[in-house]
Order: structure tokens, then C-alpha cells, then sequence
């Protein structure tokens, strides 16, 4: 009976583009999470052996079949959370009241209710997602950076997926951000038998963010913007006038549908526990590949998996766990470039051997400019190239001629090869 409930819950979100053309979505943890208590009602109900359990599985099943099963692995701690009756509910609301986030944040019985879930039943999963933000939160604050958001939305990535790239929802949401494929090609997403840019970390990033810019020019109001992400601005705007024309989330929450009323309370334990995991000792926990070891490259020219795994020292099963929007093992031609995530070793061993198939320069073979040495830099969240340039005393041109690069564009754990200048006592 508990997994026939749990995957009616996860079918009970919408996503509406418009009040005329609706769309089914979910975030796929959200409802698990919220009727934990519901389903507490039940005598015979274990509230520390269902969810989590069948959540593993669920995702799990979700992954491509050869994704290492040690994926999971905790390398840091198997030490237990503390008690949670050590944390008063004045610590709690004196806690989420010091957190910067984009609206007000109250704190409830639902608040804290979510936020015990995740960091007592649900602990071991809450560790597996905060080691997995260390490859996705500098992506998600490269482009709200670049679009001027508030970084704090990088949260909301945990509500939709746990910040797994390849996860479906039973309704057909993916990717990092759930997006449903009608709302993804809206926002310039490819979805076809190659590729499936929703699991793209990078460009689906910036679909996300580029929706909740617009769904913030509607509302002006990051709370409005999170239901509007969840329901559809349609039902957004519906509920604002039932609830006679007032704007505020809390006040027309009533008046939305049921997981909505749920979104904007869970992002709030979610930011709780992305600031607080150590109060609660609760460490990252990650698997045995390092997400923290990771470079981006862009390809123009096909090349697969195979070709990749042979020539760069990395299993197919590693590229598939980074790169699983590439749905049959091979990353395609694109005018445009594809992004592809590669340990830090086998990006390097990308560039040496395989740049004449993917249309990269081998850098190594650039002649050094007169009294300068070689340097390998490593993209951050917010970088610009400009910025870049005038840092390492050269031109916007330098640094694309250095890197082959066909556009003033970067992105997050992109390696790049400048060229400083000697120190004048050195200089021949």
C-alpha cells in the first residue's frame, strides 16, 4: 500500500504554461517528503523505513543501467546524526531567520517538520545530495550570476531532482530542474533520440534560470516565482485573485494546488539544511569518483563514448554518470558546441588526442608569447572573460586565440591556458 500511495503523490503536481495548455509535471521529492506526515497517521506506518528506501530505489531504477552501483558510496562518514531533540524550536527559527534568502522565509510546524525529515529518516540521502553540489552549485551560480539572480534559487535544483542529472519523474519530467519536454524546447532545450538537454547540467541551468527571469518580470516576487515554477503562472495568477487580489504567497497559498502549498515550505528546509548540515552532523557524502575533479569542455565535432573511454583513461560508465543527457553513448555534431564533463586527467588527455576530431586546438603546441610562461586556469561561478583579461594583463582576443574559443563565452570548470607575464627579474 505505501508505494501505490507514494506514486500517487508524485502525480499530483501540474505545470501549467497557460490556463489553455497544461502540462503535467512533478518534483519528483518533493510530495515524497511532505506526506511523510500523512502517512504517520497510520499505526502500522514506520516513518523511518518507507521513504527513504523506496526513493533510493526509484532514482536508482531511473539511472541508466550500468551507472556504478557504488555511486552512492559515503567516503567521509557513517557517524549518525545528532539527537533531533537537541535543536529547540528557537534555534530553528533564530537559524533560518539568519539565512540570506530571496523573500521571507517563516517558520512553521511544516518548516520544521521538513527540515527533521531530512536531516534524521532521510539523513543518508541528504549527505549523497549535498556531495553531488559540489560539481552542480558552481554551475547553478555561474548563470544566476550571469543573469543577475539571486544566488540563493540554487536551492530550488534540490526541491525538482536531489541534484541528479538523469532522473525522471513518472510524468515525464528530467533533468536537474524537472523540466517537461514541452516547456524545455520553449526554452531552447533539445529533446530528440541523441540528445536530451533537460540532463544537461550547463544549458539546462540556463533554461531555468532564464524561466524564473521571466516568471520574476510577472510577479516581482521570488516566492510567486517559486509556485509559478511549480503550478504555472495560469494558476499563479488564479489563485491571487481567489484569494481577492493580495500577492503574497502565504496569503494565497490556500487557494493553490496542494504540492505548491508544499514548494515554497520545502525550499525553505532545503536552504535550512544546505546552511545547517553541520549542525546536525551530517557530512557530504561522496562517491568514489570525485565530483570536486571535474573540467568542461565544449565539442563541435561527433565523437563517442567509446572513442573517449579508449583514448582519455575513463569508463563509459563514468561519462554516462556526468554526462547522461548524450542518450546513446556518443556526443553529437553542434554547430554550437555540446559541453562535456570529463575527470580533470581525461579532459586533459581530451585535448591532446582527440582535438582534431572535436575541433579543439591543442594548446600545448602554442608557442609561448615573448617573456611570458604557461599557465592553466580553471573557470569559476561568475567569471567573465573580460574580467579574466584585464586580471592576466592581456585581451579578450588573447585568451580566445590561446583556447581555440569561437565565442567571448564561459562556463564553470572550463580549463583554460593563459599566458602571464614573467616576473621582471626573470625575464631574459
Amino acid at each position: 500500500m505505501p508505494l501505490l500511495l507514494l506514486f500517487n503523490f508524485m502525480n499530483i503536481g501540474f505545470f501549467t504554461e497557460s490556463e489553455k495548455n497544461v502540462e503535467q509535471r512533478t518534483s519528483l521529492f518533493l510530495p515524497i517528503i511532505t506526506d511523510l506526515h500523512r502517512l504517520n497517521a497510520s499505526k502500522n506506518y514506520n516513518p523511518m523505513k518507507f521513504p527513504w528506501t523506496i526513493v533510493a530505489i526509484m532514482v536508482t531504477s531511473s539511472f541508466y543501467a550500468a551507472t556504478p552501483t557504488h555511486a552512492t558510496t559515503s567516503a567521509a562518514t557513517t557517524a549518525a546524526p545528532t539527537s533531533w531533540k537537541l535543536h529547540t524550536e528557537e534555534q530553528l527559527q533564530d537559524r533560518i531567520a539568519k539565512i540570506t534568502l530571496p523573500f521571507e522565509a517563516r517558520y512553521n510546524h511544516e518548516v520544521r517538520d521538513l527540515i527533521k525529515d531530512y536531516v534524521t529518516a532521510g539523513y543518508k540521502d541528504t549527505e549523497v545530495m549535498l556531495g553531488r553540489s559540489v560539481l552542480y552549485f558552481p554551475i547553478f551560480d555561474h548563470f544566476l550570476s550571469a543573469y543577475q539572480l539571486p544566488a540563493e534559487l540554487k536551492y530550488l535544483a534540490i526541491v525538482e531532482s536531489g541534484l541528479r542529472p538523469a532522473v525522471e519523474s513518472p510524468v515525464g519530467a528530467a533533468g536537474l530542474w524537472q523540466f517537461m519536454p514541452y516547456t524545455g524546447r520553449q526554452y531552447g532545450l533539445t529533446i530528440d533520440g541523441q540528445v536530451d538537454e533537460r540532463k544537461d547540467a550547463y544549458k539546462a541551468t540556463e533554461a531555468a534560470v532564464k524561466m524564473m527571469s521571466e516568471l520574476y518580470a510577472q510577479f516581482n516576487d521570488w516566492a510567486l516565482v517559486l509556485a509559478a515554477y511549480n503550478c504555472g503562472a495560469g494558476r499563479v495568477r488564479k489563485a491571487i485573485r481567489a484569494a481577492g487580489g493580495k500577492n503574497s504567497f502565504w496569503d494565497i497559498k490556500p487557494f493553490l494546488p496542494g504540492q505548491t502549498q508544499k514548494y515554497v515550505p520545502t525550499y525553505i528546509a532545503v536552504a535550512y539544511v544546505a546552511n545547517y548540515y553541520q549542525t546536525h552532523n551530517l557530512q557530504p557524502r561522496f562517491s568514489s569518483f570525485d565530483f570536486g575533479d571535474v573540467r568542461g569542455v565544449r565539442v563541435y565535432q561527433r565523437v563517442s563514448f567509446n572513442e573517449i573511454a579508449s583514448k582519455c583513461n575513463v569508463s563509459t560508465q563514468h561519462l554516462r554518470l556526468l554526462n547522461p543527457g548524450f542518450t546513446q553513448q556518443f556526443v553529437p555534431s553542434s554547430a554550437t558546441g555540446n559541453f562535456l564533463l570529463l575527470p580533470t586527467e581525461a579532459a586533459k588527455s581530451f585535448a591532446q588526442q582527440i582535438n582534431a576530431k572535436v575541433d579543439l586546438r591543442n594548446t600545448n603546441t602554442l608557442a609561448a608569447p615573448l617573456n611570458t610562461f604557461k599557465n592553466d586556469y580553471v573557470v569559476r561561478a561568475g567569471d567573465r572573460i573580460e574580467e579574466l583579461a584585464s586580471r592576466f594583463k592581456c585581451s579578450v582576443r588573447d585568451i580566445m586565440r590561446w583556447n581555440d574559443l569561437t565565442l567571448p563565452e564561459l562556463f564553470v570548470h572550463q580549463q583554460l591556458v593563459v599566458y602571464l607575464n614573467k616576473p621582471m627579474s626573470k625575464r631574459a
